[in-house]
């Protein structure tokens, strides 16, 4: 597995590169004119920073059903050190990291991986849907139709699935195979299953903003509208989700991504953009990690 996981990887970054080389002279000329524009890109950053703290509120919130409960500052020291290690290739450091972080602030590792599970599971469902929605207007594609499907498909299956004491057939496979789907599953009712879905649209809307501010800061006047950014980073990041044997999406969300904006921003700028929000998403979140994790600890309360 891990050799064909190189060999994909190869092939994802031999083809990145052979999209781009016909653009090499126009991103050199771009380059040696380049400058950029730091208050979109300031602001952006601010986005995407508020953006990682909603989703780490979003699943400090789904620990609460498992009846874990956990200080902000601890869950935030767990979910960022699981965060950054999906960087890492293979794909059972996050969980092996969640386990281990888990642990030391007195939480449940299989609470803390079904939680993590649920928050990646609805966060794909509703990149489907932002696509189903966005794409027919923007990216002018077909294969929207196939996202809204998928996405209508995975919900109706979430609140259709019999809790686990109740004797659905689908919900004994599930629970006797992946750990904490009971545990996790008999807490969760309907109602806050939608809320928790609604509540994560939102990061999808906030990284496609921030993705059109790094534009901005970046390009002088490009092209599209700002639904068109949303869509089209949206769809290079569900792609990525997508691809498991990549590790956080490397090249398969690039390779995307300079696919949906070619069209538009033209191949050159599509190149530089793709590179540049891989670059700057992962230092504005390794900023962040790095914050987090020097924070000084406050000692608990002893009951």
């Amino acid at each position: 597995m891990r050799v064909a996981q190189l060999v994909i990887l190869a092939g994802a970054g031999y083809y990145l590169v052979r999209l781009a080389a016909p653009y090499w002279p126009a991103i050199v000329a771009r380059r040696l004119s380049w400058h950029a524009a730091p208050l979109p890109l300031a602001l952006g950053s601010l986005i995407v920073w508020a953006n990682l703290a909603l989703l780490l509120a979003a699943w400090t919130a789904s620990l609460r059903w498992c009846a874990q409960e956990v200080r902000y500052a601890d869950a935030a020291r767990v979910w960022f050190t699981t965060n950054l290690a999906r960087f890492l290739p293979g794909g059972v450091w996050q969980f092996a990291s969640l386990a281990v972080m888990a642990g030391r602030y007195g939480l449940s590792a299989v609470a803390a991986a079904a939680t993590v599970l649920l928050e990646q599971v609805v966060l794909l469902f509703t990149g489907l849907l932002v696509l189903a929605v966005l794409t027919p207007s923007v990216l002018h594609a077909t294969w929207w139709q196939a996202a809204l499907l998928v996405a209508a498909l995975l919900g109706a299956i979430g609140l259709a699935l019999p809790r686990p004491g109740g004797g659905g057939r689908l919900a004994r496979w599930a629970g006797a195979r992946i750990p904490g789907v009971d545990l996790l599953w008999s807490r969760l009712g309907a109602g806050q299953l939608v809320a928790f879905t609604l509540l994560l649209v939102l990061p999808w809307l906030l990284y496609g903003v921030a993705f059109r501010l790094l534009a901005l800061a970046l390009l002088d006047h490009p092209a599209g509208s700002w639904s068109f950014y949303v869509a089209a980073f949206t769809g290079s990041y569900v792609a990525g989700v997508i691809a498991v044997f990549a590790p956080a999406g490397l090249l398969v969300r690039e390779v995307a991504l300079v696919q949906a904006l070619t069209p538009v921003v033209g191949g050159a700028d599509a190149v530089i953009l793709a590179v540049a929000s891989r670059v700057w998403l992962t230092l504005l979140e390794l900023v962040a990690g790095a914050v987090v994790l020097a924070w000084p600890v406050a000692p608990r309360r002893r009951v």
